[in-house]
């Protein structure tokens, strides 16, 4: 393969992980259908089937079976059936704001391949939905279910600290897989991770709670050498207002960068004679960043849009 090819390849795969910048802003007073309830069935009627068939296997509650069976069912939205019903369905209330029209417009190739070219040429246009009264990127489930994943086997499985859990998402959202590619550090997508490692510990229930430190009530249990649901999977536990990213504002990776969002954004309310700005709820930020607080690496951003450098 040639060099050209190579780098074509390299692109083409990680677009194909991150393909698209949620634009938290245009259309913000658009009111969308409250999305939880169909979010919460889906995911529950995909695990008992994957329960199912991991049962019909007779494997006796092997731990390593099932999350590598969950993992087919909560991953990311190219190899699991969660994350591409998510962002494929039609049965949720989705706005979607195309690259044209987004505050990612004015980004050049040369400055974030990704918004400023890749999107361009096959606009994947992300969408938001309504989750329980919070505006979530479909991206954010892909976060959840896969790199939380990731996190709850650093921390949990491998016994490694919480900050070298959390490590791999700072890494991805200020590295190649983030603000390299995209242009964009995203705080949402942490919080969105933090919280997926959250779940994967819930799964079975064999630690305490990170956030609250207090026992956690498991979705599943091995009763006579098979899995059962002992309850439901409930997203409204999880999300909060910080999984927005208006109001849980992104980094941008250049002053430059963060100068073009923040004209897009004053275009826009000079159009529609809004007045939005990063974060658009303060109060939120604040009543839902609180309990993160003490975290090794934060995730809650309180100072608005900035730049990395």
């Amino acid at each position: 393969m040639n060099r050209k090819a190579i780098i074509f390849a390299t692109l083409l795969a990680l677009t194909n992980v991150y393909a698209s910048e949620i634009d938290p802003f245009n259309n913000r007073s658009v009111p969308l259908k409250d999305s939880l309830p169909s979010v919460n069935l889906k995911a529950n009627t995909l695990l008992q089937d994957a329960l199912k068939e991991l049962n019909e296997k007779n494997h006796k509650c092997s731990e390593k079976k099932l999350y590598k069976k969950m993992r087919k069912v909560f991953r990311n939205q190219y190899t699991s059936k969660f994350g591409k019903w998510i962002v494929k369905t039609d049965e949720l209330d989705k706005m979607t704001t195309y690259t044209s029209e987004s505050i990612y417009k004015e980004f050049k190739w040369y400055q974030a391949v990704i918004p400023g070219l890749w999107a361009k040429i096959n606009d994947p246009a992300g969408q938001i939905i309504n989750v329980g009264g919070v505006y979530v990127g479909t991206d954010k489930f892909e976060h959840f279910s896969g790199s939380g994943f990731l996190y709850f086997k650093k921390f949990y499985l491998k016994g490694k600290t919480l900050e070298d859990a959390m490590n791999i998402g700072y890494r991805a959202e200020t590295g190649i897989m983030g603000a390299t590619m995209t242009g964009v550090m995203s705080y949402a997508d942490m919080v969105a991770n933090f919280n997926g490692m959250r779940f994967w510990n819930t799964v079975l229930g064999k630690n305490v709670d990170i956030l609250t430190k207090e026992e956690v009530s498991p979705y599943l249990s091995c009763v006579d050498g098979k899995w059962e649901q002992q309850r439901e999977i409930d997203f409204s536990e999880y999300i909060d207002q910080t999984w927005d990213e208006g109001i849980n504002c992104s980094w941008m990776r250049t002053e430059s960068l963060l100068r073009k969002v923040k004209d897009r954004i004053q275009e826009y309310n000079d159009k529609t004679g809004e007045n939005l700005s990063c974060p658009l709820n303060s109060e939120l930020l604040e009543r839902d960043g609180e309990k993160y607080k003490d975290l090794p690496i934060q995730i809650i951003n309180y100072d608005g849009l900035q730049a990395l450098k």
